[in-house]
């Protein structure tokens, strides 16, 4: 393990499901359900190659499992599912409350990039540490899903920076290509990933948001691997 610090950057950009809640479960268990119901066959190759992917992947993954529906039927059945499943709470990953307030605190804005629809999106936001988002980028709105960089520049337009002085952080392949080819320091968060990522020079991995911590005008990363910039 290395400790890697760096200055604060001019603002974070987050990613939602498996890095700042662990939602995954969740998608999952909609993802099946919907299969299942359907007449479909799932299997755990069909979870895992859904890690990370936009509504419409899912739907056209599910479709071909057996769901004899429309993209346009199948994605609110989700969106739907999920929203029941969170009930009345936020399931926060460990840290992440915590962190989210400490980058307010050190007057660094938060942007959320999620494919997740708006819904959920301000759900969160809503029950943030007051202050800590500025705004989001949600599957909802109109720009290119990730792997496309589009996303992560339109959240670093959000905060008025350039994607370069961001830090992102994600938790799948998907989401940190997009991530890196916008020009944001990427960093892979293991901790309730569907997938983790495999370590690479193009990104930092950590095992959890418990390991990023902010003093003064510092950011410290213990992390399992060091990026090449």
């Amino acid at each position: 393990m290395t400790a890697i610090s760096r200055p604060l950057p001019k603002a974070v950009l987050w990613d939602l499901d498996g890095t700042l809640v662990n939602s995954d479960p969740l998608w999952t268990a909609a993802e099946r359900e919907c299969v299942i119901s359907h007449g479909g066959t799932w299997t755990d190759a069909i979870a895992d190659s859904l890690a990370g992917a936009s509504l419409i992947t899912c739907a056209q993954v599910l479709r071909s499992a057996g769901v004899p529906l429309t993209d346009d039927e199948i994605i609110p059945e989700l969106v739907h599912s999920v929203v029941r499943k969170y009930g009345d709470s936020v399931p926060w990953v460990p840290g992440a409350v915590k962190l989210l307030a400490a980058f307010r605190d050190a007057g660094v804005p938060s942007v959320l990039v999620t494919g997740s629809p708006r819904v959920l999106a301000e759900r969160v936001l809503a029950a943030a540490p007051e202050g800590a988002f500025i705004g989001c980028v949600t599957g909802d709105d109109d720009v290119r899903d990730k792997p496309d960089p589009e996303p992560y520049v339109r959240g670093a337009s959000l905060a008025n920076v350039e994607p370069g002085e961001c830090v992102a952080f994600e938790d799948s392949a998907t989401g940190l290509t997009s991530a890196i080819a916008s020009g944001a320091y990427a960093v892979a968060v293991r901790a309730h990933a569907r997938n983790p990522v495999p370590e690479s020079a193009d990104h930092i991995t950590v095992d959890s948001l418990a390991d990023v911590t902010i003093s003064a005008d510092r950011l410290t990363l213990t992390v399992s691997s060091t990026p090449r910039r």
